[in-house]
């Protein structure tokens, strides 16, 4: 479970912002929403609103890249830089400083902190500590890019693992691939216990996951589906395994090209067949039709292969980070999705939902706790955004929180003037 995520000089982010999903414990609304791991208690969704180009994708953009320069630091060749690291520009010294990502979690019931800083060529600083109640203990220091800091009971075998390192590689990555036990856990999590989509990534990964056949997770997609009012009794899935050649005389509409799937250098790939069936009333009684996905609605698209999404996430005590959760679907779909990850008898693993989004109706105190919503604004006349919790303005319980938002109480609006507007 994610604990806190900071980044710093990152695209439009030039001071150290924090998201926390460490529950206020002087906030009593909402209480049997929480998730007690150990002695932390923490949200198990948060919300970011912002103006357009506010900085809410960067924010995700930021999480994005750190998790990918982990779990794919072992594949760097060793000339490779840096291209997704861009600092903020609009200052001369953040434009040669480093870009820092920190995180805290927990993962196999331990609490670690990790973080690092770079810049387009090399890793600065890179740490990991291990916490045991309110005191922690250093695992790795790295400064100055290949000065490290080892206990010195591990010393003789870390300094191996530093020797095989790199400076363009993390040695998080580098030691769990020599089998370091002390870096494993940290790294796994990582790996798989946390995933950033943005809206539209949401089709490839469900398709991933549908593609199983688990038949629980059949029955959850068709029950969700039904829940959700989609009408869907039941559906079929086939892959059809098709050459490049294949692919060209068949004429694929673009409408379904990301259900298709590019394999071998020799062109292989599938096309995935999903069909829905529903039962419709006529005159004579009830009769099955079936819909190819589709010809469905985009929302209905969307809540399939969310649906699958969410039911890894909670086998598997998973974090996802989805930018504009919003497109494509119904604003009461949207509170039933946030409702399932505060659902105990559901959401058993304590899994995490993490979005952004321009929703305002969802933006009320009977969905969210104070500590769950964020706020992006960027300052226009300086570019730079800053990431804050509606927490910060101690709303009172009855407050009508979309209100006061749309009336500017909280920043993060978009300012609209069009009194030179020409028609």
């Amino acid at each position: 479970m994610l604990l806190q995520f900071s980044v710093s000089n990152f695209r439009s982010i030039k001071d150290e912002v924090t998201l926390s999903m460490v529950a206020n414990e002087e906030d009593d609304a909402h209480t049997d929403w929480l998730c007690q791991v150990g002695s932390e208690k923490l949200i198990s969704a948060a919300a970011i609103y912002g103006a357009n180009a506010a900085g809410k994708s960067n924010i995700l953009k930021a999480m994005t890249v750190a998790i990918r320069l982990v779990r794919y630091s072992n594949l760097r060749g060793i000339n490779d830089f840096f291209p997704e690291i861009i600092p903020f520009l609009f200052d001369e010294e953040t434009r040669m400083n480093p870009t820092g990502f920190d995180f805290i979690f927990i993962y196999n019931r331990k609490k670690y902190q990790y973080g690092f800083s770079l810049d387009k060529h090399v890793i600065l600083e890179e740490y990991l500590y291990l916490y045991e109640g309110s005191d922690f203990f250093k695992i790795f220091e790295r400064v100055n890019t290949d000065h490290y800091s080892f206990p010195k009971e591990n010393e003789k075998r870390f300094n191996e693992y530093a020797e095989k390192n790199t400076s363009n590689k993390l040695f998080l990555a580098t030691a769990t691939a020599w089998n370091c036990a002390e870096t494993r856990d940290a790294y796994l999590w990582f790996a798989g216990a946390i995933d950033v989509y943005d809206f539209n990534g949401i089709s490839s990964e469900g398709l991933d996951i549908i593609e199983e056949e688990d038949e629980a997770l059949k029955a959850f997609l068709i029950e969700t589906l039904r829940e959700s009012d989609f009408n869907i009794a039941d559906y079929s899935f086939e892959a059809i395994p098709m050459t490049l050649d294949d692919f060209k005389k068949s004429g694929v509409p673009d409408l379904i090209a990301e259900l298709i799937r590019g394999g071998s250098s020799e062109g292989e790939g599938k096309r995935y067949k999903i069909t829905t069936s529903h039962t419709i009333k006529i005159r004579d009684g009830n009769k099955r039709f079936d819909l190819p996905l589709h010809e469905e609605s985009s929302g209905t698209q969307q809540m399939f292969f969310f649906a699958a999404l969410i039911k890894r996430a909670m086998e598997s005590e998973k974090t996802i980070v989805i930018d504009e959760l919003s497109s494509g679907l119904h604003p009461l779909l949207l509170q039933a999705i946030i409702k399932m990850f505060y659902d105990k008898k559901l959401n058993t693993t304590n899994a995490q939902l993490i979005f952004s989004t321009h929703d305002i109706s969802l933006l009320n105190l009977d969905l969210f706790r104070r500590d769950q919503i964020y706020f992006v604004e960027k300052n226009h006349s300086t570019g730079i955004s800053d990431l804050y919790s509606l927490d910060e303005f101690f709303p009172e319980k009855e407050e009508n929180a979309r209100e006061s938002y749309l009336q500017g109480r909280y920043g993060a609006i978009p300012v609209i003037s069009l009194e030179d507007a020409i028609w």
